[in-house]
C-alpha cells in the first residue's frame, strides 16, 4: 500500500480510504485489466468473415500488449501462480468467452458447438499460449525478439480456428438464388 501510495503521490491512508484493503487494490486491478482485455477483443468489428474477426480480435490483443508492458507479467503471474483469485480470475474470462461463443454461433460466425465453455476454455489458453510459454515458443518456432515465433503461433492459430471452428465461407444468396433451389 505504501509504495502505491508513493508512486500515487498521496499518503497511505488514502489508498486505504479508497480501496478498504490491499484486496481491495487486487480487485481494483483485476478489473481494470479484464475492461481492457474486453475493449481490445470484444465483438467482430465490421467483419462477416469469422476468420478475419478473430485475426482482428488476435491483433488488438497483441497491440494491448505491447502499449501495456507490464500486462503481460501480470497475466502470466496471475494463472501461473495458482491462487484463488489467479484461478477465478481464468473462469471469468473463460465464461465471458463461451458467452461470446455462443453470441458468434447466432449469428452464423462460428460452429454450434455441444460444450461452449469447453471451446471457450481452449480458445483462452491458445490466446495466451504465448504469454505462458514465450520461451519455449522462440525455441521451437523462431528465436531473437519471440516476434517470429509469435507470428507464427497466431497465423498457425488462426488456420486451425478457420477449419475447426468457423463455418465455411458464407455467401449471401442473390437474386434469383431462390427460384434455382426450387425442385423441378
Amino acid at each position: 500500500m505504501r509504495s502505491i501510495a508513493e508512486v500515487a503521490g498521496v499518503s497511505p491512508a488514502l489508498v486505504n480510504h479508497h480501496f478498504g484493503s490491499k484486496q481491495g487494490v487486487v480487485k481494483a486491478v483485476e478489473e481494470w485489466v479484464l475492461a481492457l482485455l474486453r475493449s481490445a477483443t470484444a465483438g467482430d468489428g465490421d467483419s462477416t468473415d469469422p476468420a478475419e474477426a478473430n485475426a482482428r480480435r488476435a491483433a488488438a490483443f497483441e497491440a494491448l500488449l505491447r502499449d501495456q508492458p507490464l500486462l503481460r507479467a501480470y497475466i502470466r503471474r496471475m494463472l501461473l501462480e495458482e491462487s484463488p483469485e489467479g484461478l477465478e480470475w481464468f473462469a471469468g474470462i473463460v465464461e465471458e468467452g463461451a458467452a461470446d461463443l455462443r453470441r458468434r454461433e447466432q449469428i452464423g460466425m462460428a460452429r454450434s458447438s455441444a460444450d461452449a465453455h469447453a471451446v471457450a476454455a481452449i480458445l483462452n489458453v491458445l490466446a495466451l499460449g504465448p504469454l505462458l510459454l514465450p520461451r519455449h515458443l522462440r525455441h521451437v518456432l523462431g528465436g531473437g525478439d519471440g516476434e517470429v515465433a509469435f507470428r507464427r503461433w497466431h497465423e498457425a492459430t488462426s488456420e486451425i480456428l478457420r477449419s475447426a471452428l468457423y463455418p465455411e465461407e458464407r455467401s449471401l444468396p442473390g437474386p434469383g438464388d431462390h427460384e434455382k433451389a426450387k425442385p423441378l
